[in-house]
C-alpha cells in the first residue's frame, strides 16, 4: 500500500474512532438524562401527563401491573424498600451495556496513593460532620425528621430498611455517573466533559434543600475530578457509602 493509501485508511479508522466517542457520549447523556427525570418525576409525585409514580418499581410491581396479587415475600418491611427501577437502569442497564470493555481497574484500590487515602479521610470527616449539620439547619431537618422516638425495636428494622434502599441505588449512582457517563464525556472533551457529572448530580438534587444541592455540587466536583485524575470510582463510592450509613446512624439514633 502506497503512503497516500495508508493516510486515507488512518483518517477512516481516526473518524471512526471520533464518531464512536461522539455516540457514546450522546447515547450515555441522552440515557442518563432520561433515568434521572423520570425517577425525579416519579419522586415529586408528578401526575401530568400521566402518574409517574408508576415508574416506582419494587418486587411486588410485576404481579400488580398484571392484577395479581404479590407473593408475600415482596411485602416484607426490607423488600418492599429496595428500589428495583433504580437498581435496574441505574445499575444493571449500564454495566451490561458497559461489560464488553470494562476497565476493571477503575474499581480497584491497587493503583491508590497515600494521598489518596488521606482524602478518602477527610471526605469521610466532611460527610460526617454534613450530617450531623441536619440538627443546625431548619430546611434540613424538615427533610431529614429523626426517628430516635420510635422503639429500638421499630428503630432496627426501618434502620435495615433504610440501608437496603441505600443498597439498591447507590452502587447505581456512581457506576451510571462516574463510570458510563464519565468515561465518554472524558474522552469525547477531555477539559471539561467531566463537568457534565457534576451539572446532572447537582441538577438531580434540586428536589431537595439547596443546602444540600450545594454540597453536592462540591462533593461532586471533587470526587469526579480525582476520578478523570486516577481513573478510578472507588473512593467516591466509600465517601457516598460512608455518609449514607451515617444519615442512616443519625436519623435512628440522634436525632
Amino acid at each position: 500500500m502506497n503512503a497516500a493509501g495508508k493516510k486515507s485508511v488512518q483518517q477512516t479508522a481516526c473518524s471512526g474512532v471520533r464518531g464512536w466517542k461522539q455516540w457514546g457520549l450522546t447515547a450515555a447523556f441522552v440515557y442518563v438524562l432520561l433515568v434521572l427525570g423520570v425517577d425525579a418525576l416519579a419522586t415529586l409525585g408528578v401526575s401530568l401527563p400521566f402518574d409517574w409514580s408508576v415508574f416506582q418499581w419494587r418486587f411486588a410491581t410485576p404481579w400488580r401491573m398484571l392484577s395479581m396479587t404479590p407473593p408475600d415475600w415482596t411485602l416484607a418491611r426490607p423488600v418492599r424498600a429496595f428500589d428495583l427501577y433504580k437498581f435496574t437502569l441505574w445499575f444493571v442497564l449500564p454495566f451490561c451495556i458497559c461489560l464488553k470493555r470494562m476497565d476493571w481497574a477503575w474499581f480497584s484500590p491497587r493503583g491508590w496513593k497515600r494521598l489518596d487515602w488521606g482524602l478518602l479521610a477527610v471526605m469521610m470527616v466532611l460527610g460526617g460532620i454534613a450530617v450531623l449539620s441536619i440538627r443546625v439547619f431548619p430546611s434540613l431537618r424538615a427533610a431529614y425528621p429523626g426517628m430516635s422516638y420510635l422503639s429500638p425495636e421499630l428503630r432496627r428494622a426501618y434502620a435495615f430498611a433504610h440501608l437496603i434502599w441505600v443498597l439498591a441505588w447507590l452502587p447505581g449512582w456512581e457506576f451510571m455517573h462516574r463510570y458510563f457517563l464519565l468515561r465518554p464525556a472524558h474522552a469525547r472533551f477531555p477539559r471539561w466533559g467531566w463537568m457534565l457529572i457534576p451539572l446532572f448530580e447537582t441538577l438531580y438534587h434540586l428536589q431537595k434543600p439547596l443546602i444540600e444541592a450545594g454540597g453536592m455540587a462540591v462533593f461532586s466536583i471533587i470526587l469526579t475530578t480525582w476520578c478523570v485524575k486516577r481513573r478510578n470510582l472507588l473512593l467516591p463510592f466509600l465517601a457516598h457509602l460512608y455518609i449514607e450509613i451515617m444519615l442512616i446512624i443519625c436519623l435512628y439514633w440522634l436525632l
